[in-house]
């Protein structure tokens, strides 16, 4: 897999669709991010009070662009697949994986990893893309084309493609309950044509509509 060829703008934002389903009551967490990029979605939970500690991982360190790293606790440059942190064994309370899932080998065993991270009433919070959205479907069956790009579905990194259902399986076979699953098109906060379509249709449709589906679930 190839990140050096990715423009900065992929590492670069902050997930306010993550942080928008974390409990606003919830101060102070200890937090760890698999695929933490410039570890901006971090420092944003850090300053606003609801982590007091944050950790960064990424298999990628940018060398050339290090001004673009926010200041964490620690930041650890590596393969998440190989490498452990024993000294964080039930440590964190909230550990986020924002599309990180479909880039790895065997996301089971990482999901194994990370429940050993978690505290005993610990939650993850997972973003992957959704391979039934209609523009796939399209790109596919109208078009015949399943060309990678450098971003989104067909993200040339990407290794596992997942519809909702598969999502969740993944999660609860790998010790997770399921306490949110929000699909990308209601968790848009402005206007377009596929979300009236959706909520005229009742959400029928949601899953060809839904770029990605957010999941938060617990340990157990």
């Amino acid at each position: 897999m190839n990140y050096k060829d990715k423009s900065t703008s992929y590492f670069s934002n902050i997930r306010y669709d993550l942080v928008n389903l974390l409990d606003e009551s919830q101060t102070n967490l200890k937090v760890m991010e698999i695929g933490a990029a410039y570890g901006e979605t971090l420092f944003y939970i850090k300053s606003k009070g609801i982590a007091s500690e944050v950790v960064g991982v990424d298999i990628f360190e940018d060398k050339e662009n290090k001004e673009n790293y926010k200041n964490l606790d620690r930041f650890i440059f590596d393969d998440i697949e190989r490498i452990d942190f024993p000294e964080y064994y039930g440590y964190f309370d909230l550990i986020l994986l924002p599309d990180v899932l479909e880039h790895l080998i065997e996301p089971k065993n990482v999901l194994n990893k990370v429940r050993k991270y978690l505290k005993d009433d610990g939650i993850i919070i997972v973003s992957m893309p959704n391979i039934r959205h209609y523009s796939a479907l399209k790109k596919i069956f109208i078009n015949g084309d399943f060309g990678y790009e450098e971003s989104g579905i067909f993200d040339s990194t990407h290794l596992r493609f997942y519809c909702r259902k598969n999502i969740k399986e993944l999660l609860e076979n790998s010790g997770f309950k399921t306490l949110l699953e929000v699909g990308a098109i209601k968790n848009y906060k402005g206007n377009s044509i596929t979300k009236i379509i959706n909520k005229l249709t009742l959400g029928i449709f949601e899953e060809f509509f839904s770029y990605q589906y957010f999941f938060k679930s617990k340990k157990v």
